[in-house]
């Protein structure tokens, strides 16, 4: 059986965190990602890419993380950053309720049917408009990711929402 610093070490797990997450831990997550990729010796416009995307995806789980006031603790959130055969891949698994899932679901098969060309226009037309969208974080993450998976786990009477998504360090 292998163990965790194992499975971490195999994986090439940069970076892992599971908790509450907060605005705090989010400018934690930042910079120790970005410290440890310059360390790495990436260059500063992948280190931007990948920095982008986490801020967009944590913020979306500091958004609408669901959780009963009184069961924050119990709702705790992952983020994974690992680097697999020059991509960058990003995990994060938060908690959803069953409307935000479905909420999510609609927006996802929305965006999903854009190219990159078409995300870029809805994206510009909100900022000019200066509209804020619930989709405008998902449009972002996949403007700036390379691929973006994201899926749903039933858990009591919610769902784990995991959003997978790579960034390639050979641009």
């Amino acid at each position: 059986m292998s163990t965790l610093i194992e499975n971490l070490h195999n994986n090439n797990v940069i970076f892992s965190y599971y908790g509450f997450i907060d605005n705090s831990v989010l400018n934690e997550v930042l910079q120790i990602t970005k410290s440890k990729l310059e360390g790495n010796n990436e260059k500063p416009m992948i280190i931007g890419k990948i920095h982008d995307a986490i801020s967009e995806c944590v913020d979306n789980i500091i958004k609408h993380n669901f959780y009963p006031d009184d069961e924050r603790v119990r709702y705790k959130s992952l983020l994974v950053v690992s680097k697999q055969q020059g991509d960058y891949s990003i995990d994060t698994i938060n908690v959803v309720n069953s409307h935000q899932k479905e909420s999510i679901n609609q927006q996802l098969d929305y965006l999903h049917s854009k190219s990159k060309d078409e995300l870029s226009a809805i994206r510009s037309k909100n900022i000019i408009q200066a509209e804020n969208t619930n989709s405008m974080g998902l449009v972002d993450l996949l403007l700036k990711a390379d691929t973006c998976d994201c899926t749903f786990k039933n858990i009591d009477s919610n769902y784990l929402f995991n959003i997978n998504f790579k960034i390639s360090s050979m641009n």
